[in-house]
C-alpha cells in the first residue's frame, strides 16, 4: 500500500512541471503576438503585405506625365543633372520624365518604377496628380533648346 503512495508523489510532480512548461511556452507565444500587433500599428506598414497590396500610380497615369531627352546644355546646375532615385550623372540622350508642377526630372526607367509603388515626388513627397487629373493631361515629349 505504500509503494502505491510513493508512486503517486513524481507522477503529479512530473504533471506540475509538463503543465508549467506548457504554460510558459503559451505566454511566450501570446506575447509575441501581441507586440508584433503593437508594432505594425505603430509604424502603419504591415511588414507581411504582399507587394501587390502596394499601390503606386496608375500606368495611364504615369505615361501621361511629360519627358525629354537630356542636353547638358540645358541644365544650369549639378543638382539638375543627376537622378534623385540612383544618384547617376545624366548622359546625352538620356529619356527623363518630369514631375508635373514640380520640375523635378528623374530617368525614365528610374521614376517609373519608382511610381509603381509610390504616389509621391520622390525630392519633394507631394503626392502626383491622380486619374481625374490625368485625364487631363497628355503624353508630352519636349526637348531643351539649346542655348
Amino acid at each position: 500500500m505504500m509503494d502505491s503512495g510513493m508512486n503517486l508523489i513524481p507522477r503529479v510532480v512530473a504533471f506540475v512541471i509538463s503543465a508549467t512548461f506548457i504554460v510558459f511556452v503559451c505566454t511566450i507565444i501570446i506575447c509575441e503576438r501581441i507586440r508584433r500587433s503593437r508594432f505594425q500599428n505603430q509604424s502603419g506598414v504591415d511588414l507581411e503585405q504582399p507587394e501587390e497590396q502596394i499601390r503606386g500610380l496608375e500606368p495611364v497615369v504615369v505615361a501621361a506625365m511629360p519627358t525629354l531627352k537630356f542636353n547638358s546644355e540645358g541644365f544650369n546646375s549639378f543638382e539638375e543633372t543627376q537622378c534623385s532615385i540612383c544618384l547617376g550623372e545624366y548622359q546625352e540622350k538620356h529619356v527623363l520624365r518630369i514631375m508635373p508642377k514640380r520640375g523635378h526630372n528623374f530617368h525614365l526607367s528610374c521614376i517609373d518604377l519608382w511610381l509603381r509603388k509610390q504616389s509621391t515626388c520622390p525630392v519633394c513627397r507631394l503626392p502626383l496628380p491622380d486619374i481625374s487629373e490625368a485625364k487631363q493631361m497628355t503624353p508630352a515629349t519636349q526637348s531643351i533648346p539649346n542655348t
